[in-house]
């Protein structure tokens, strides 16, 4: 009885279970130690292992039928998204098994979804030690009275509760988020499911690539897996992607969300005819292969979504699927003017103010934050002064004034930050614009 547990622990300090959660060996090490001391554990008690014991089997079969908590894990969002800081402490071993994917995958996803992840084979103390405790507030800047601490194990609840933490055991889900809902104050269960953890432009891997001499693109991208490619609209980022990057990542897939021509930090050419659809399709063409992608699912928004339909147009062999959102597929009809089709939709107008050089340049750029909060807003009842929205979408209407007048006029000089566009993510976006400017 308890067989493995008596040779996991045994040695107390210098067990195998200590040394592989002090990081001092490995889990492939841990597995042979525990072979070893099973069988000299088994030969003390006068029996023999069968010819087809193996820990690490047993280990790996384990693992393989652990899953996340996706309540907790969802609780923890909304946490964060409330102010929170969030913290994982593991007690967890430097994987070189076979199996080590899915822990790499697995601290993976918490990093994305936590402000901190201790392991205790990094920092060299395991829970219940109170060193690890103390790493996690020092590390958050937090004192004990502030936290909430939960675990699943009770003897790991009592160095938190003497540091003056308030701790939950994690026994029962509802039962644990009701807990956290009472000491947090923040409704833990929701039926509606959250907006998924986003993206911060510092925890994300920035790349370059060189599309000719003194031309450049800039992307980011997260996760492994088959590759999904983001296109942004205008006036947009890579950034408004932020919520799509991690929920695409954590469901297995490689997202490269990339910075469109002329926007941020990707080079905007002074030539017109780089705008084309036929050179912006190329480009993206020119990334994928340099990348060594042979194929890629593609998803634009606005003018990403007319770049995304034109990939599979022009280098079908290339796109794995397509998708855009706000801009449907249109076959382009040659017997149709085009631009005379425009002027009978007054919405478009301001595609023909912005063709008269420097004008709406002059104007979006005079007060960058002010454009911004004008045009990046939600039509939600709910969102703050939501008849600005409304507002500009009906401008065409009258089409003399919105061409003679500018695109803004009318609208308040301050006017409130939207519900989709506030905070950090908005001043990111000024300090892009301010770099690439609105040409």
């Amino acid at each position: 009885r308890n067989f493995l547990q008596k040779v996991m622990f045994a040695g107390g300090s210098e067990s195998p279970y200590a040394k592989v959660m002090r990081g001092q060996i490995t889990l492939s090490q841990l597995f042979s130690e525990m072979e070893e001391g099973c069988k000299q554990h088994a030969s003390t008690l006068g029996l023999s292992l069968p010819p087809t014991f193996s820990v690490a089997q047993a280990f790996e079969k384990m693992t393989v039928e652990g899953t996340v908590n996706a309540p907790l894990l969802q609780a923890a969002r909304m946490l964060r998204r409330n102010g929170f800081k969030t913290c994982v402490l593991t007690n967890n071993w430097v994987d070189d098994s076979a199996g080590r994917l899915f822990t790499a995958t697995l601290v993976n996803v918490l990093r994305r979804h936590f402000d901190l992840v201790v392991e205790s084979c990094r920092l060299g103390a395991w829970k219940p030690d109170p060193k690890i405790y103390t790493y996690a507030l020092d590390a958050l800047q937090v004192k004990p009275q502030e936290a909430i601490f939960l675990d699943d194990v009770k003897e790991n609840l009592k160095p938190a509760q003497e540091m003056g933490m308030a701790t939950i055991l994690v026994r029962d889900t509802e039962i644990v988020l009701k807990e956290l809902q009472e000491l947090s104050g923040v409704q833990a269960r929701r039926a509606e499911e959250p907006l998924p953890t986003a993206c911060d432009p510092s925890n994300v891997t920035h790349g370059y690539v060189s599309i000719r001499p003194g031309v450049q693109l800039h992307f980011v991208e997260m996760g492994h897996g088959p590759v999904v490619c983001l296109c942004h609209g205008f006036p947009e980022s890579w950034l408004s992607w932020r919520f799509q990057i991690p929920a695409l990542a954590d469901a297995g897939f490689r997202v490269i969300a990339l910075e469109m021509k002329g926007y941020g930090e990707s080079t905007a050419p002074p030539d017109i005819k780089e705008y084309s659809q036929e050179q912006i399709c190329k480009v993206r063409r020119c990334r994928a292969w340099m990348a060594g992608i042979p194929q890629a699912v593609l998803i634009g928004h606005d003018w990403g979504g007319a770049v995304v339909w034109n990939m599979a147009l022009f280098y079908p062999e290339r796109v794995r699927a397509v998708a855009s959102l706000n801009t449907p597929y249109r076959p382009a009809d040659p017997t149709v003017d085009i631009v005379e089709k425009m002027k009978s939709y007054p919405t478009f107008d301001y595609q023909f103010y912005f063709q008269e050089p420097g004008v709406a340049e002059a104007e979006l750029e005079k007060d960058i934050g002010r454009t911004l909060k004008v045009l990046i807003r939600s039509t939600c009842p709910e969102e703050p002064c939501c008849g600005l929205r409304m507002l500009w979408m009906g401008r065409g209407s009258s089409s003399p004034s919105l061409l003679a007048g500018g695109l803004l006029v009318g609208f308040p000089e301050n006017p409130p930050a939207s519900q989709i566009l506030h905070g950090p993510e908005l001043q990111y976006y000024i300090q892009r614009f301010q770099k690439s400017g609105f040409r």
